[in-house]
């Protein structure tokens, strides 16, 4: 029997190519200054909340206005094919994001179409924009803003429930993929995580071993989804190639050690 999979992923840099959010704050305290921030985010000086007040507190757009500085944000080559498949296969797709929900449902309606956005899970933080004030209500009052963990905690406790009740022996896998700052509450939870290359969630996992796989594109993503659902291989399979992952860039950093030490 295959397994029950479910797939979560980040929105910003992740689905899409850039950060919307990114490029709205930009807009009002320029990128500079915005990318000091996400270095005292990372070295726990400051939280990813705190944080997220001060930026969308800089943003001095209307809401079209807004709009318009995302059209040419490219999404993941791949993206349409990986869902197309998980449709395909009523295997159960959620985007977390501490983006806004109402910017992402209508970047996925010019990008999908709006019939295939209307029906994507999205568990995002709420906006309201006055005027050119963008008022912004979090999913929770955790140090994230939206602690992308509680949804896969919930999704497991919805598994090991509905498995209770009907004394089957299916088993779960969760896929997580992300990219940054605001993903690492889920990047310990999943069984599956994609971290994309290049990125801060990347860095984070090399540096504090978490296992995951570096992806380029959602074609990596397929691959693994589609060979986990028609059992071509299975989690063990895919969990060795995370941990692998870890063990190169110990490796690496020994080398690197010994070389400066020699």
């Amino acid at each position: 029997m295959s397994p029950r999979i479910q797939v979560f992923s980040d929105f910003d840099g992740t689905i899409s190519l850039e950060d919307t959010g990114c490029i709205l704050i930009d807009s009002g305290m320029g990128t500079a200054n915005r990318k000091e921030m996400d270095k005292k985010i990372l070295n726990h000086e400051m939280t990813f909340l705190e944080a997220m007040d001060e930026w969308w507190g800089h943003v001095n757009l209307t809401y079209a206005e807004g709009l318009e500085l995302l059209k040419p944000v490219q999404l993941d080559p791949a993206f349409k094919k990986v869902y197309a498949y998980l449709d395909s296969q009523q295997i159960p797709f959620t985007i977390l994001s501490c983006g806004l929900d109402t910017v992402i449902r209508d970047y996925l309606g010019w990008t999908l179409g709006e019939k295939e956005a209307a029906h994507i899970k999205i568990l995002a933080n709420y906006c309201k924009v006055d005027g050119r004030k963008w008022i912004v209500t979090y999913r929770d009052e955790s140090p994230h803003s939206h602690d992308k963990a509680v949804a896969i905690q919930e999704a497991r406790a919805e598994f090991k429930k509905e498995t209770l009740e009907s004394q089957k022996k299916d088993h779960h896998i969760i896929i997580f993929c992300g990219d940054g700052i605001s993903d690492l509450s889920a990047a310990r939870e999943a069984d599956v995580l994609f971290a994309r290359r290049g990125r801060d969630l990347e860095k984070y996992c090399r540096t504090h071993k978490i296992p995951f796989l570096a992806f380029d594109t959602f074609d990596d993503v397929y691959d693994v989804v589609h060979g986990l659902n028609e059992e071509k291989f299975g989690l063990d399979h895919v969990q060795e190639k995370q941990n692998a992952e870890i063990r190169l860039t110990s490796e690496e950093s020994k080398e690197k050690r010994l070389a400066a030490s020699a």
